[in-house]
Order: structure tokens, then sequence, then C-alpha cells
């Protein structure tokens, strides 16, 4: 089982694969139209997850403007280094703390 500080990396590398995502989809819209919804990577920490999940750009956004929180499918929160501040059918948003806050802070593409 990877190390805490493992997982919290793992996880900011998924939000970065999401960041570039969202900024190739913005590229492909035509015109000024961006898509609404996004199909992202789950940002959980565990290597060997590839599931995805749909979320709208405004969710995103929303969830991005704090640096502790990552977008994880249902069963993907890990309560040793996370909270689950909101729930909805598609995806659930979690919050670090800790030291794992520290490395999701550290490494938020958006600083």
């Amino acid at each position: 089982m990877p190390t805490k500080n493992r997982r919290a990396q793992n996880e900011a590398l998924f939000r970065e694969v999401n960041e570039r995502i969202e900024e190739i989809s913005a590229e492909l819209a035509e015109g000024d139209q961006q898509p609404e919804e996004l199909r992202l990577v789950c940002e959980c920490g565990r290597e060997e997850c590839t599931e995805t999940l749909e979320v709208t750009v405004a969710e995103y956004e929303a969830i991005r403007s704090n640096p502790r929180c990552f977008l994880v499918l249902a069963g993907h929160e890990q309560k040793e280094i996370e909270r689950v501040i909101e729930r909805n059918s598609r995806f659930f948003v979690v919050e670090k703390y800790e030291e794992a806050a520290e490395v999701a802070s550290e490494r938020d593409p958006r600083s």
C-alpha cells in the first residue's frame, strides 16, 4: 500500500492530467463556445485506478478554487488523508488534510 505522501503525489498528478484535459477541451471547442461537460480521470491516489467521471466546467472550476480539493468516484475516498465535503451521483469532492494538504497545495498547477 502506498504511503500517504505517495498517494497525495498520485492525486496531484491526476489533477494535473485533468487540468490539461480541460485546456485541450477549451482549445478544441469551436469559437468562444466552451464545452459544458468534461470527462476527467478520477483523482484518487490508487495507482491502479483508470476510471473516469463527468463534471460540468462550472463544477470543476468551483472545485479547483481550493487547491486541497479533488474529484473522486464514490468509494475511492481515503479517510486517512481526506474528508468528503460534497457528494452527488457522479462524484465526490474530497479535501485533503495534514501532510496530504501540504502536497496538494505545493503541487497545485494553478498556484
